[in-house]
């Protein structure tokens, strides 16, 4: 087994809460379902995000100065594979509602989400890791996260 298959087969066996992350660059939008974002510090509050340099989204996400990131729910699993799917960003975001704001396009559910100032962009092979200060959001209860686990959509126990 090579080692991206080793990869690939260790992350499946994580448990990982699924965002969608959104952006726009020179009225080009960015609009993507992720599983790859972390808090990174508390001073200054850091998150981060990797997103593949091939993906139709690399580009708005690495420009823009600023990207919102929107915590999913067990019942957004349509609106989850929206955002995976190759279409054109702008046509996901109007497919599951969006209101524009200064920052960017945020979904028009009701859903925990931050607001990040681009901080940093680093290569990582053949991702780009990039860094966002926390600059506002808005914090929702959600009943149970979205969970990605093992190729298919899940949510923790007791929910």
């Amino acid at each position: 087994m090579n080692e991206q298959d080793l990869l690939k087969l260790f992350m499946r066996q994580s448990a990982q809460q699924v965002y969608v992350v959104t952006a726009k660059y020179n009225n080009e939008y960015s609009a993507i379902t992720v599983s790859s974002a972390t808090s990174m510090s508390l001073d200054p509050p850091l998150m981060m995000i990797a997103i593949d340099k091939k993906s139709h989204n690399h580009d708005v996400l690495t420009k823009s100065d600023y990207f919102i990131i929107t915590l999913l729910y067990h019942k957004d699993e349509e609106i989850s594979k929206i955002m995976a799917d190759k279409i054109d960003a702008k046509e996901k975001l109007q497919k599951t509602g969006y209101k524009e704001t200064d920052y960017g396009p945020i979904l028009n559910i009701e859903r925990p989400y931050l607001i990040l100032s681009r901080y940093k962009v680093y290569d990582a092979g053949d991702h780009s890791i990039i860094l966002g200060k926390i600059l506002d959001g808005k914090i929702s209860n959600i009943d149970c996260p979205l969970v990605y686990y093992n190729r298919n959509y899940t949510t923790v126990k007791n929910c």
